[in-house]
């Protein structure tokens, strides 16, 4: 009897120790593999979270570059007309660049000869004067070109259904001989330093441009240290 009462003993602690063991290894074994998960996924995160944000930066960069450039090369073109219809403009009031009959002639108070227009851009001082405002505003019409349409003389004149110009020989037009460099942008102006033979030499112009109806137009121009709108 104390015989099997000792053997149940053994047996009883023989089971109870093999229970304590198998808890105590899955309790080990578990653990490890949930924190190994959870590493494993917070370090997934951390490194593609770099990944996204310097993917989004540069093409966000990539986006505020491209839409530099177009805007740089938009104002390029609209500098290059500014500088074209001044040059235009400058032509026209210094007599010259306009086509005429000059065998037809309309002599006002017998001093101031105008010839017959035939130039097909125009066909009364309304549609010049629109050209020139379409080109030119502020202190730069004012001082000027005004006197193309207007004054006394005026370049153009209307008579007897036909238009008229007062032709001349003086100096005139811009000879540009380098790209525009442009500055001072805003949204309604900007500024173009441009440089163009004046009679042999170099001279620097820095022309100011606004928008004024929805078109670019020079509104004032220095050249060297002459006073403005003067060459």
């Amino acid at each position: 009897m104390k015989k099997r009462i000792i053997m149940c003993i053994i047996a009883s602690v023989m089971v109870c120790g093999s229970f304590a063991s198998c808890g105590k290894s899955v309790g080990t074994d578990s653990t490890p593999k949930t924190e190994t998960t959870t590493a494993s996924a917070t370090e997934e995160v951390t490194e593609e979270a770099p990944e996204s944000t310097e993917a989004e930066t540069t093409a966000a960069a990539s986006e505020s570059k491209a839409a530099d450039s177009a805007v740089s090369e938009e104002l390029i073109a609209e500098a290059a007309k500014v500088l074209n219809n001044l040059n235009s403009i400058d032509y026209i009031c210094g007599g010259s660049s306009v086509e005429v009959d000059e065998n037809t002639v309309y002599n006002v108070d017998n001093k101031y000869p105008y010839t017959k227009v035939t130039d097909t851009r125009f066909s009364s001082v309304e549609e010049v004067k629109k050209y020139v405002t379409d080109a030119v505003c502020g202190s730069l019409l004012e001082e000027r070109y005004k006197v193309i349409y207007e004054g006394e003389p005026a370049m153009f004149a209307d008579n007897e259904g036909s238009l008229w110009f007062l032709q001349g020989a003086r100096g005139c037009g811009f000879a540009f001989n380098s790209d525009p460099v442009i500055s001072d942008v805003t949204d309604d102006s900007f500024t173009i330093k441009v440089t163009f033979d004046d009679l042999g030499a170099d001279s620097t112009m820095i022309v100011k441009a606004v928008k004024e109806d929805g078109l670019w137009k020079a509104s004032s121009f220095k050249v060297n240290d002459n006073p403005e709108n003067r060459r």
